[in-house]
């Protein structure tokens, strides 16, 4: 276990162990479950996507056979069609609190895991089965999600409960900034009208941003709505 880094080498990997690799610029990363000597059981897209430019099609793998544009969902592969040329790290199960606030998204979890045998099983089971893991979406079941499912029997995926909650974030720092200006600009324009809107943005902010809109565009329209919207508030 690393506080700063999962980095491992492939020499020092164990039968079972949930790996991942971080792709372009680390801005995410594939994941997987390392089986024996040199393979991996990991999880791609179900899609058929046409490739930009036919002639830049990479040839399937001369050690495993692995190719990418043909083999999808869950797939078995050797390690290095796994990394595709990125550096390996290893993911840590059951790391104390104060580790994981410090570690990267996608990286470690609190959990336990189970044993070699059972992953290894589980993995093996999604491999042979004709529905696989089911359709991939690339933040409710990808391939993070089936490695965290082969290690634990749950279903989670900490890259995309990050990205939810950075854009949960981001939409409400841009609507506390919005709303300020909005107050603003009604202060100076509508005067009579500030304290009753600030009073009701102050009630909407805890809401989804979506209802926010939805009822601030209510605002606009005429006295008839803005009483019923009243009564809805109570």
């Amino acid at each position: 276990m690393g506080l700063i880094s999962n980095k491992i080498h492939r020499g020092n990997l164990q039968p079972g162990d949930h790996i991942y690799s971080f792709r372009k610029w680390k801005s995410y990363s594939h994941h997987g479950i390392f089986v024996e000597s040199d393979k991996v059981i990991h999880y791609t897209k179900t899609r058929k996507e046409e490739p930009a430019n036919k002639l830049r099609r990479r040839p399937a793998c001369k050690k495993c056979g692995f190719d990418r544009k043909v083999h999808r969902g869950v797939v078995i592969s050797c390690l290095d069609c796994f990394l595709s040329g990125y550096e390996l790290y290893r993911f840590d199960y059951e790391v104390p609190y104060h580790h994981f606030l410090f570690k990267r998204s996608g990286t470690c979890s609190t959990g336990s895991c189970d044993d070699p045998a059972a992953v290894i099983s589980r993995a093996t089971a999604l491999l042979n089965s004709q529905d696989g893991f089911g359709d991939y979406n690339l933040l409710e079941n990808n391939c993070e999600c089936f490695a965290i499912y082969c290690k634990t029997g749950k279903h989670m995926s900490e890259q995309a409960c990050s990205a939810k909650l950075t854009i949960r974030a981001v939409a409400q720092a841009i609507l506390d900034q919005n709303s300020g200006r909005l107050l603003e600009d009604v202060r100076v324009h509508d005067p009579d009208n500030y304290m009753n809107l600030k009073e009701k943005i102050d009630k909407l902010i805890p809401l989804p941003l979506n209802e926010i809109i939805a009822i601030l565009g209510k605002l606009n329209e005429n006295e008839e709505d803005v009483e019923e919207l009243e009564t809805m508030e109570k």
